[in-house]
């Protein structure tokens, strides 16, 4: 067996969920830049209720051309890369355990850990490749609108959507290798993702809670605030810090796993 077959057969199987979160992604992006003369005078005078700011996460003016993109699109797209990033996670080692496709797998002469290795390669590649596909969204649109951002500021803020994705995904890798099945190692990652966001969601409107989004994921990614203030060097370093901890425990937790040859639902 070649030693990127399985990187090869990732990339593969990945292909149109890659294309299709992308395109949702570019035609999101679009639309918002390209609607954005149409809602600009309305927005001067328009105040967002404390409870929707909370919602989306930050407190920037959508009154500015970087405020309403923030909101409009940064703000909340974060949640289709979770998708991905779960679904890609729990099917990375459990899905295959539950077809009952993993055994054969691991009967070829390949190592465990390239396995997983090469299959995170993969996602990480899935993952850049939707996040720039989204962004060509910007490109198609930001030249033809007056709308005070640029395309490398764009570009910026899309590549800080990654550090929280590949975070959600290191982490259902991980329930993947470890629960009994993906079923249960979905529900972890979902679980835990949906009680993060609004767990973020009550720190940002409830004033006496406002310390709980320290310990939210959410935080870190700063919901878009990046296309205003610039990356956070520190918050995306802790992020991929995070990702890389939960992949040293996916390892040594695949090790020593008892892969099952029937498959497991």
């Amino acid at each position: 067996m070649p030693r990127d077959s399985v990187f090869a057969k990732t990339m593969r199987d990945q292909r149109w969920q890659v294309a299709g979160f992308g395109l949702a992604l570019a035609a999101m992006s679009s639309t918002a830049v390209f609607l954005w003369p149409s809602v600009r005078d309305t927005l001067q005078n328009f105040q967002l209720p404390a409870a929707i700011k909370a919602f989306i996460g930050t407190d920037l003016s959508i009154a500015t051309a970087a405020g309403y993109l923030s909101a409009r699109y940064f703000g909340w797209v974060d949640v289709l890369l979770i998708v991905y990033a779960v679904i890609q996670g729990t099917g990375a080692i459990a899905g295959e355990e539950g077809s009952g496709t993993m055994d054969l797998l691991l009967a070829q002469p390949i190592a465990r850990r390239d396995v997983v290795l090469q299959k995170v390669g993969a996602t990480v590649i899935g993952s850049m490749a939707i996040i720039a596909i989204g962004w060509v969204g910007f490109a198609l649109s930001v030249p033809f609108v007056r709308i005070d951002v640029s395309l490398a500021d764009t570009a910026l803020a899309s590549g800080n959507m990654l550090p929280i994705t590949l975070l959600f995904f290191s982490l259902s890798l991980c329930a993947g290798a470890i629960a009994p099945s993906r079923g249960m190692a979905s529900a972890v990652a979902i679980g835990l993702a949906t009680a993060w966001y609004f767990i973020s969601i009550l720190a940002n409107g409830v004033a006496w809670l406002h310390n709980l989004r320290y310990a939210t994921p959410f935080y870190y990614y700063g919901s878009g605030a990046s296309l205003v203030h610039g990356i956070d060097w520190w918050h995306v370093g802790l992020l991929l810090g995070v990702s890389a901890a939960l992949l040293a425990l996916t390892l040594r937790a695949f090790e020593l796993r008892d892969v099952g040859t029937g498959g497991r639902a």
